[in-house]
């Protein structure tokens, strides 16, 4: 029997079932009862990002990595990027919330390098299902719906970037909060290859400004990179190349925020060997150069 093609969904394609783009790139938020043919996940995909998704009426049924969840009323489920989601039924009989952002996103507000260990379920735990009490359910669809709010805000603030990151963090850490009070660790099953995916993802915002060869990080998860870069593959969809670079790009866009470093200590910050190398590789994997960004911030 063939097995069935899993797809990639990336938030681009988010913002075109939602009919709109949004602001900023890396962070959607969804509320709602999902219209007929907005959201179809008949087929089994994968996504870039992570899902948050608290389910405010109603249920809905998703298979995840083939393992069928129900989430009712006040449930909270928490998907990471590479676990394969496909709807188990003929559409969604509910209302939700759901905060959808890119782990390039959650890196580039900085919550992680400083509060690392409170946020280290995000990149060590598979799928968290939560069941909130009805009163900590609507705290959190509070702090939901305040963030979409900002998120989708089109005035002339020029502080608008920066009052949703604040958004983001207070979400963020009602999310943390409430994993922390409802989490049963005991429940988790092991799997090997995930735990190694994880341990990868979790290595990453403590050693990527200075470490960006494939070699060092599969020595300090006692793997080869061969079994590494297949592993990281075959679960994310995305090689583990391509995590390393995407991260140092983060890493890069938010040295270059700060006027008082040059873009040669930038580049020596991230371990380049000069400004030009620097600027290459800037430029390979956004498009512009490390000037021209910083002139557009």
């Amino acid at each position: 029997m063939k097995a069935e093609t899993v797809y990639l969904h990336t938030m681009k394609d988010f913002n075109e079932y939602a009919g709109h783009s949004w602001y900023p790139e890396g962070l959607q938020v969804l509320l709602g009862r999902p219209e007929p043919g907005k959201l179809t996940i008949q087929f089994p995909f994968r996504s870039n990002a992570y899902w948050v998704v608290l389910v405010t009426e109603g249920d809905m049924t998703m298979l995840l990595d083939g393992q069928e969840r129900v989430i009712g009323q006040n449930s909270l489920l928490v998907i990471p990027p590479h676990v394969i989601r496909q709807s188990a039924g003929p559409g969604f009989n509910c209302s939700a919330a759901c905060v959808v952002f890119t782990p390039e996103f959650l890196l580039d507000t900085g919550i992680m390098q400083k509060h690392h260990d409170s946020f280290k379920f995000l990149s060590s735990d598979p799928c968290t299902q939560l069941e909130l009490s009805k009163q900590d359910a609507a705290r959190f669809m509070t702090v939901i719906t305040m963030l979409q709010e900002k998120n989708f805000y089109e005035g002339d603030n020029p502080f608008a970037a920066d009052v949703v990151r604040h958004y983001f963090h207070a979400f963020q850490f009602e999310l943390a909060g409430l994993y922390h009070q409802y989490s049963n660790q005991g429940n988790r099953v092991y799997d090997r290859k995930k735990d190694l995916l994880w341990r990868f993802l979790a290595l990453l915002p403590e050693h990527v400004k200075t470490e960006r060869s494939l070699q060092f990080y599969a020595d300090r998860l006692y793997v080869t990179p061969k079994y590494l870069t297949q592993t990281v593959k075959k679960l994310s969809g995305q090689t583990a190349g391509t995590y390393i670079d995407n991260l140092v790009i983060v890493e890069a866009k938010n040295l270059l925020r700060d006027s008082a470093l040059s873009i040669a200590q930038v580049a020596d910050q991230l371990d380049f060997s000069d400004q030009f190398f620097f600027s290459k590789f800037f430029k390979r994997y956004t498009g512009i150069t490390p000037s021209k960004f910083r002139r557009a911030g």
